[in-house]
């Protein structure tokens, strides 16, 4: 009977030994600036701007493309596993602070990387998203994008892409190829800057 309640004793030590030794190492995990596994990671992003300066032939809504190339990013970003979006009315309230906006020295903010870091750290993000897209002529345009490790200030991702075609259909594209970038490094949490 005694080694029965010895070995009881054993086993509920183990378990309390067990118990503290993951507690322990998820407090580690958390401190570490990572989060726990299965908890999301928050991402805000800025939408994106639209540059025809080097257009030979600019149309009424060209500038359309940024919003549209704005929506397909957020549509794949808010499906993506493991991240927590910040809505895009709490970012554009936190891009239209006075922090933001001395950061972004007079330019819009959602081409300023220290403006776009300010509003990752107002809204306490661990990553934000920016980028924009250029025109070339009808048939050539541009998406750049980058990701930014708010903590740091690296930029992570900072990809440019040539798109040929239809821009309607081309823009968007270029966007979700962007997105699906980003999702992978935010949830792989790798931020070693990539050249």
């Amino acid at each position: 009977m005694m080694y029965i309640r010895c070995s009881r004793l054993h086993t509920r030590a183990a378990i309390i030994a067990a118990v503290a030794t993951a507690l322990v190492c998820v407090g580690a995990k958390s401190q570490s600036g990572s989060p726990p596994p299965g908890e999301p990671v928050k991402v805000a992003m800025l939408d994106l701007a639209f540059y025809g300066k080097r257009a030979n032939d600019l149309q009424p809504n060209d500038s359309a493309m940024a919003m549209i190339a704005t929506g397909a990013m957020r549509a794949a970003l808010a499906q993506a596993q493991g991240i927590s979006f910040v809505d895009s009315a709490t970012v554009a309230r936190a891009a239209a602070t006075p922090i933001a906006q001395s950061a972004s020295e007079g330019k819009p903010c959602n081409v300023i990387v220290a403006c776009a870091r300010s509003v990752g750290q107002q809204l306490g993000a661990k990553w934000v998203v920016m980028g924009k897209i250029s025109k070339t002529s009808d048939l050539i345009w541009i998406f750049s994008g980058e990701l930014i490790d708010v903590a740091t200030g690296k930029l992570v991702l900072d990809d440019s892409y040539e798109l040929k075609g239809i821009a309607s259909d081309m823009v968007p594209k270029g966007a979700q190829v962007f997105a699906r970038r980003v999702a992978k490094r935010i949830v792989a949490g790798d931020s070693t800057t990539v050249q």
